[in-house]
Order: C-alpha cells, then sequence, then structure tokens
C-alpha cells in the first residue's frame, strides 16, 4: 500500500534487494513502506525530476504468472485513468518492468495515514464523518461511471474497500483531502473469467459484500456500496457490524449471509446519530443487491441531506441563544450540556457511589466526560462551589495518569474528590487523554443515588493551556519505559503520591479563588476610573473650545 515512512517498522529488518538500486535509470529506491497482496511498495526519488519523492509498487510475482502479469497490467491502466479523473484516487505516473523483468508502476507519495491507523488512535466529529464518506464517495463515483478503452465504457468496480485502503493526507491549506488506493483487484464488469484467479478468493474477508464472498463473477457497484457500509459504521461507532469467531472463509460467509448489523443505539447507547443517516448505513449494509442504494449518487444525495438536516439544527440552536458576545464564554458547552442531561446510567455500572470517564459522541463532536453517582445531598452541597482539574503522572516509571477533579466546599472546608486512571498503553486512555488536550474542557455528570436512572445536574470544567500542553507531551513520551513496574503497581504509586498532594492542591485552589474573588472587583473598580477620567479630560477639552 502507499504509506507513509513511519510505517516502515519491520521492513528495514529483511534484506531487500532493491533498496539502494534504480529502476528505468530514473527511479532511486530509498525504502520499503509496505507490503500488500500483490506486491511491494516502496519509497523512491525521481531523479529526473530533482529527487522529488514517489512511490514505486513492484509486484510480488514474476512475469512467469500470466494471470498475475495480465492483472498488474489493468491495475496500472485502471489507476493512470481514474487518478486523472479523480483527486480523491491515488494518482500513478508511469511504468516498467525490473532488471528481473519483474512489472512496478510509479505513483504518487502520499504522506498521511491510513483510515484504520487514525481509526485506532482517534473518534471524528459527525461533520468529518461525512466529509471523510463524501470524499471516498467521488471516488468511487468516478470508477463507477467507467473509463474508455477502445471507444467504449467499462464501469469499474474497486472490490476491496477497507480501512487500510482509505488514505487522508492534509493539503496546502490544511484540509484534509481522501485518496483512495489500490484498484489491483478491481474488475471490469463486463468480464467473466481469465484476469481474475479463479482457485483462490481475492478480497478481504471482513469488508466483502455477500455476492463477493460468493464468488460471483459479474459484481456491480452494489458491492462497494456493501463495503462502503461497512466502513461507515465503523467510523460512526467504532466497531465492526458483524462479529467472526474466527477470521476463517466460512466465518465470514456465515456473517455476511445471516447475520444482521446491530442498531445504532444497541452498539453504543450514548451516540447522537441523525435517523437519516442511520437509515443510509442500514440500507448500505442489506444482504439483497437489490435493497441497497442502486448507485453512489444516491448515497452522496442522502449525506447531502443529513449535512442540511444538521446545519438546520445548528442554526435553529444559534437563533435560540442570546447575540450578546459575553455569554458564549466556552463554545458549544451549553449544547452539549443539554445532551449530557438526557444521559441516563448505564446498565452495564452498578448502581454505587463510583465514577467513571467516558468519551461521549454529541452533535458537537466527540466530548470527554466523567460520571459520578453521589447522595443527593453530597451533590447539592458542592454544586456552584469552587472546583479544579489535576493530573498527576510519574511517566519515567510507567505511562499512566491520574485524573482528579476537586470540588470544594469552602464554607465548612469540605472536598470532594473524583479520580479516575488513565493507561497510556491502552487505546481508550490515549483517546481520553488526547480528547482533554483537544477539547480543553470536559463534562462532569451527577447522578444520585436516591434516582440513579437519570442526570441530574452537569457541571463544565475547563482545563489551562499548561495542562493541555502536558497532556500532548505525555502523549508524545515513550510508553515502553521500565516494562518491570505492572499497571497495578503503577496505580498504587500514583495514589500515593496523589494523596501527599491533596493538602497542597486545596491550598492552590482556594488562593486562586480568592484572587480571583479580589481581582475582578480591582478591574472593575479600574474600568470605572479611567471612564471618570476620560469624561473629565472630554469635559475639559469641551471648555476650551468655547
Amino acid at each position: 500500500m502507499v504509506n507513509p515512512i513511519p510505517n516502515v517498522v519491520n521492513a528495514k529488518t529483511e534484506l531487500d534487494i532493491y533498496i539502494g538500486k534504480f529502476l528505468n535509470n530514473r527511479y532511486l529506491i530509498r525504502d520499503l513502506i509496505g507490503k500488500g497482496g500483490m506486491g511491494r511498495v516502496y519509497l523512491a526519488e525521481d531523479v529526473a525530476k530533482g529527487g522529488i519523492p514517489v512511490a514505486v509498487k513492484i509486484l510480488s510475482l514474476s512475469l512467469g504468472s500470466q494471470q498475475m502479469t495480465q492483472r498488474f497490467a489493468r491495475e496500472i491502466f485502471i489507476g493512470a485513468q481514474l487518478g486523472r479523473k479523480s483527486k480523491n484516487i491515488v494518482r500513478m505516473f508511469s511504468y516498467g518492468v525490473t532488471e528481473e523483468n519483474i512489472p512496478y508502476y510509479v505513483m504518487e507519495y502520499l504522506q498521511g495515514k491510513n483510515l484504520k491507523r487514525i481509526l485506532k488512535n482517534q473518534t471524528f466529529t459527525l461533520s468529518k464523518i461525512l466529509d471523510i464518506c463524501h470524499q471516498i464517495c467521488l471516488g468511487l463515483q468516478c470508477a463507477h461511471q467507467g473509463i474508455l478503452l477502445k471507444g467504449e465504457n467499462y464501469p469499474i468496480v474497486h472490490r476491496d474497500i477497507k480501512p487500510e485502503n482509505i488514505f487522508i493526507i492534509e493539503d496546502a491549506k490544511k484540509d484534509d483531502i481522501v485518496k483512495i488506493l489500490d484498484f489491483g483487484i478491481a474488475k471490469f464488469l463486463t468480464e467473466r473469467s481469465g484476469m481474475t484467479l479463479t482457485d483462490s478468493f481475492i478480497g478481504s474477508l471482513p469488508y466483502c459484500s455477500p455476492e463477493h464472498i460468493e464468488g460471483r463473477k459479474l459484481l456491480d457497484v452494489r458491492s462497494d456500496i456493501y463495503s462502503l457500509g461497512i466502513l461507515m459504521f465503523e467510523m460512526l461507532t467504532g466497531k465492526h457490524p458483524f462479529h467472526a469467531t474466527s477470521n476463517s472463509f466460512g466465518n465470514w460467509y456465515q456473517a455476511h449471509h445471516f447475520q444482521a448489523p446491530p442498531a445504532f443505539e444497541e452498539v453504543n447507547p450514548q451516540l447522537v446519530i441523525p435517523q437519516s443517516l442511520q437509515k443510509l448505513v442500514m440500507h448500505c449494509l442489506a444482504k439483497e443487491v437489490s435493497e441497497r442504494p442502486q448507485n453512489i449518487t444516491e448515497i452522496l444525495e442522502n449525506l447531502e441531506d443529513v449535512k442540511l438536516q444538521l446545519a438546520s439544527i445548528s442554526n435553529s440552536t444559534n437563533d435560540i441563544l442570546p447575540a450578546s458576545p459575553t455569554v458564549q464564554i466556552v463554545p458549544l458547552t451549553s449544547l452539549s450540556e443539554k445532551e449530557c442531561l438526557e444521559k441516563t446510567w448505564p446498565k452495564n455500572r452498578p448502581v454505587a457511589p463510583i465514577g467513571f470517564p467516558y468519551l461521549l459522541h454529541t452533535l458537537q463532536g466527540t466530548i470527554p466526560t466523567f460520571w459520578a453517582m453521589l447522595p443527593q445531598q453530597e451533590i447539592t452541597k458542592f454544586l456552584d462551589k469552587i472546583h479544579g482539574t489535576e493530573f498527576i503522572a510519574k511517566m519515567n516509571v510507567y505511562p499512566m495518569l491520574l485524573w482528579s477533579t476537586l470540588l470544594y466546599n469552602s464554607q465548612n472546608s469540605q472536598a470532594k474528590w473524583l479520580s479516575c486512571f488513565l493507561d497510556l498503553k491502552d487505546n481508550r486512555g490515549q483517546k481520553i487523554v488526547r480528547n482533554l488536550a483537544e477539547t480543553g474542557f470536559y463534562h462532569l455528570l451527577f447522578f444520585s443515588l436516591e434516582d440513579p436512572h437519570k442526570c441530574t445536574h452537569v457541571m463544565t470544567l475547563t482545563l489551562n493551556a499548561t495542562q493541555r500542553q502536558q497532556l500532548i507531551d505525555w502523549l508524545g513520551s515513550n510508553h515502553n519505559t521500565n516494562e518491570f513496574i505492572s499497571a497495578k503497581q503503577a496505580k498504587i504509586i500514583l495514589k500515593a503520591e496523589y494523596e501527599r498532594l491533596k493538602s497542597s492542591i486545596i491550598s492552590k485552589l482556594v488562593a486562586n479563588q480568592q484572587n480571583k474573588d479580589v481581582g475582578f472587583p480591582t478591574r472593575i473598580m479600574k474600568l470605572f476610573y479611567n471612564f471618570i477620567q476620560l469624561i473629565f479630560r472630554r469635559g475639559v477639552y469641551l471648555e476650551k473650545r468655547d
């Protein structure tokens, strides 16, 4: 695949005959950056164009395999045509054969990440998901509309739409551009055989349509639409819509033919996804070809409707809010707080005085939250009191941090500590820390023990610039330090440090609050004084004029 340099992890441990060689006296091979079913991809320099980076794909089998050679030649032709027609399909520049008579082709070198890698480490806002889907659809629409060959138009089916084949890069304006990779197993709709390996299955089992996994010779555009539906489901929920007990052909055959995709609320009750978008995804995942959208244009129209729906919701909400700029101190939180108040206590959590972190998917994006269940009397005691956030870590010992929220009632010197551990070796911990750093705030959801099912109060706490930078630094630090310390031992160490720092955390919080209390009247008096001075000077100026 066409992957950026960071993917070269294991490749360097292998001996590779091409690294350091020239192809066609023009392309200097520098590094192996990816391996696929049909070949290997290298980072190379195009010396004829001043050493600009390009990607070179070399077939893994020699020309002795006539079928593979034909398929490879077709991949070159398709890629060259489609890359010229759509910016959402990787571009191809030239092709040739090596000294060993093995064919290769040259394509644009993409610096970015594939969707599989991105989804492992972060979640997308709904608007970002819609944008990615829109661009994938534009690329597929171009392929499905076909290419000209000897005066005839041949529609192209990709046949391998999956996260690894969706690449995201940034353009000069810092906008994300989506590129579809590897049309290497695409086939002309009118072909029946001769260019496929009839004795083996070509495709990615988790993303195959039912008709594809059956081995049907004539696949149409609706096979890609089914794979796109799986991709959309994954982006929205973080999970695959089907479950196979193993990665065997038989298990995936059963899953694609007989498993019904779960409803979105079953996967995650906290998800906020417009019904029209849910319906579109389920439509794409229909087992019967005739029940899916019949072409990509239909999907593009549906996505546009969802975008308009979200825009109208946003506009109507903005109409309700006061126009004064002083109201929106923390953007979007009033909207997401309303969504928080509608949340219910998870069924898989005990009704007890506990707390836990959670990434909440809202119409405004993914927001970090902390859910706490307390007696109603205790919730009331600490509402509208001073509060603060602290992060404690010892990265040189173990990549874990303790996230603590302090609620403090200065009238009776009572404190409530709400804390949890976030393990940076764990994807979930990394996602929460990254979201805290990116959003700069989090919601604290209160549930009462007496009425445990619905959220009773929401509090929004903000992080300062130093805290956000500290989280980013921790995320970027080496997470493989001290393998002799377990996560359990790291928690004991952090808990001891936490107990030691509690009194100083309270003192700092109280001191900061006092400075605020003193500082605000002082600023008001200063503004008032400056205003009086201005009026006085203006009065003197008018007297002199008279």
